[in-house]
């Protein structure tokens, strides 16, 4: 339930940015806003400062900016009109320029808004958990197939430590590196048994993610970070610090191994372990809740990364930065949707975002602050995309209008409405799909 109410909030957050921006634009531009909500539903609130009422609603999901004139083309075909009211305080009658600013201003405030969250993440420096950067190849374990890590020559037990150059420490610069690079020519140093090798491998392009993958997995030495109270590794004794080396006397070195050990579904196992340099045997008895792989409470310890905080320059010098390199991200991730990416499993639905955005949250106000800058970079590439029924289709029409010198006759618009609403329908039974697949996973 938290985790719902959390998601809820964040993602009414930025739904509110972007009203804001419509809001302060058509303030600016001279358009009468009859009413701006924070929330959706029942008013539980209200007070009018001049031509606008100002509103608490009772459903903490984002709001609303209403603009006098939106639906005066809907007037306008129900009259039989050529054209809708040119009163300058109206949406629809008020020059096409101002139009445009006021479409524009709802995704530039996300923009706007995502510099400001990577600008104070940089400021406040922040901490993750990752691995380190030796990679164990998937083909050794889960999968048969040739891989880009096969075909370049790489081996399990390879640290790699630079691509094109650009060192690398953890596995999560590993994954952030290829992520976007499908296709293309990597010059990877790897080191192997103290010796450096130069190896070029192209990532492929994962079509039920859209991402670049090379196929390694990271190695996780088997250390115990935590144990989860009253655990099968709380009854056996297994504490914190404690190495594990032997599943029933046959060596193990890495998380990949100590699963391959456990393929059969055993229900107890002898397990051997390195406790500051005293040599344990002890049994672990494992369950198997439904498909999934055994329940054992241990959590295995990872690497800690902190970055320190930033001044201020360099803070807004790393917002703007981290902006632009989602974006360019973001612009690749739309195209991939035609390249043949999996869509239902690309596209996320509203409520698919609320939960990931509710447990995001729960990990931390850093962790909570950069997917909401990622997401109001995402709404700023979407509503801009030239659909009608999105901002971006406002902005082309009035562009249009400013090309041809005269608005555009309410029929068409009318039937150009309903292609946009068409495209919406059909985005929104994909990221329905998405996430009923998500939640049977």
């Amino acid at each position: 339930m938290i985790t719902v109410v959390l998601g809820l909030l964040a993602l009414s957050l930025v739904i509110f940015i972007h009203e804001l921006g419509h809001f302060i634009a058509a303030r600016i531009s001279g358009v009468t806003v009859i009413s701006f909500s924070i929330g959706w539903g029942p008013v539980l609130f209200r007070k009018r400062i001049g031509d606008t009422e100002y509103r608490i609603s009772a459903l903490p999901i984002g709001g609303y900016c209403n603009m006098k004139g939106e639906h005066d083309y809907r007037d306008a075909i129900e009259k039989n009109l050529d054209r809708v009211s040119s009163d300058p305080e109206t949406f629809y009658g008020t020059r096409p320029l101002k139009r445009l600013f006021i479409a524009f201003a709802g995704p530039l405030f996300n923009l706007i808004f995502a510099v400001l969250v990577f600008t104070l993440v940089s400021a406040s420096g922040y901490e993750y958990e990752t691995w380190g950067n030796r990679i164990v190849l998937a083909s050794d374990y889960t999968e048969t197939a040739p891989l880009p890590a096969d075909l370049a020559g790489f081996k399990s037990g390879d640290r790699i430590i630079a691509f094109d150059e650009t060192p690398v420490t953890t596995f999560s610069d590993i994954q952030q590196y290829v992520t976007d690079k499908a296709g293309e020519n990597l010059s990877a140093t790897v080191e192997r048994d103290g010796t450096e090798h130069i190896l070029t491998v192209i990532p492929e392009l994962d079509k039920s993610t859209g991402a670049g993958r090379i196929g390694v997995y990271p190695w996780i030495p088997l250390v115990i970070g935590t144990v989860t109270e009253g655990s099968a590794a709380d009854t056996s004794g297994i504490k914190p610090g404690d190495v594990l080396f032997e599943v029933n006397g046959e060596p193990v070195y890495h998380l990949l191994d100590f699963e391959k050990a456990l393929e059969s579904r055993p229900e107890q196992i002898v397990i051997s372990l390195n406790r500051e340099g005293i040599h344990l045997r002890v049994p672990l008895v494992l369950i198997y809740p439904g498909e999934t792989g055994a329940e054992t409470g241990i959590q295995w310890k990872t690497e800690t990364v902190t970055v320190p905080g930033t001044g201020p320059v360099t803070s807004v010098a790393n917002g703007l930065a981290d902006t632009g390199r989602i974006l360019r991200l973001t612009v690749k991730s739309i195209a991939l949707l035609f390249g043949g990416v999996d869509v239902s499993q690309a596209v996320s639905g509203p409520v698919r975002i609320t939960l990931m955005m509710g447990e995001v949250a729960q990990q931390g106000i850093l962790a909570l602050s950069e997917l909401l800058g990622v997401i109001c970079i995402s709404l700023f590439l979407m509503n801009l995309l030239p659909v009608p029924v999105l901002d971006g289709g406002t902005v082309l029409f009035a562009l249009v209008e400013l090309v041809m010198r005269k608005p555009l006759r309410p029929r068409i618009m009318y039937r150009i409405q309903f292609i946009g609403i068409g495209f919406i329908l059909f985005v929104f039974i994909f990221a329905l799909l998405g996430y009923i697949r998500y939640l049977i996973q």
